[in-house]
């Protein structure tokens, strides 16, 4: 039976992937009323991850991540830069491919919703209010600059150095 912030963040998912649908469901064409919807609800999906969720769960270890935190931080930023582009069915397609396998870690058994429900069970409806509450995603226009990526290797890759970068002092 699946935790109260399985339910939450697997439900968020199913959402995201209906919008994702719509948004290609004509074949060769991006609709952007369901993309724009799609990317703002993704952006604040990471967010809720990124700024609740990891940081309770390394609280809740004593400091230390969850295992999966760094592979999840280095997907998080390889999808938000491919958020970046004006979207096309192929940087969709790229999307898709970090998002099926990254959604899997994080709903399968012993992902992160499920060790985050059992390590933080006494503070589950707190995190909810505060997930609930989070706000909207203030979205940025797309950009289509030359140093933009457009595919899922370029954008894992950056995305790991920029997550291995050592801090300056």
């Amino acid at each position: 039976m699946a935790g109260p912030l399985t339910r939450f963040l697997a439900s968020d998912h199913d959402r995201l992937d209906g919008l994702l649908r719509l948004a290609l469901a004509r074949p060769g064409a991006v609709d952007r009323g369901p993309y724009d919807a799609f990317r703002a609800g993704l952006l604040r999906h990471i967010g809720l991850e990124e700024k609740i969720l990891l940081p309770a769960a390394r609280e809740a270890r004593g400091g230390e991540p969850l295992p999966l935190a760094r592979r999840l931080r280095i997907d998080h930023g390889a999808i938000t830069s491919l958020l970046v582009p004006t979207p096309t069915p192929e940087i969709a397609a790229e999307l898709r491919s970090i998002l099926e396998p990254h959604n899997r870690v994080e709903e399968e058994p012993g992902g992160l919703y499920q060790a985050c429900d059992s390590l933080l069970a006494g503070r589950a409806a707190e995190l909810l209010a505060r997930m609930e509450a989070y706000p909207a995603v203030k979205v940025a226009r797309y950009q289509d600059g030359p140093g933009v990526h457009r595919t899922a290797a370029a954008a894992l890759a950056s995305s790991a150095r920029q997550f291995d970068r050592k801090p300056p002092f």
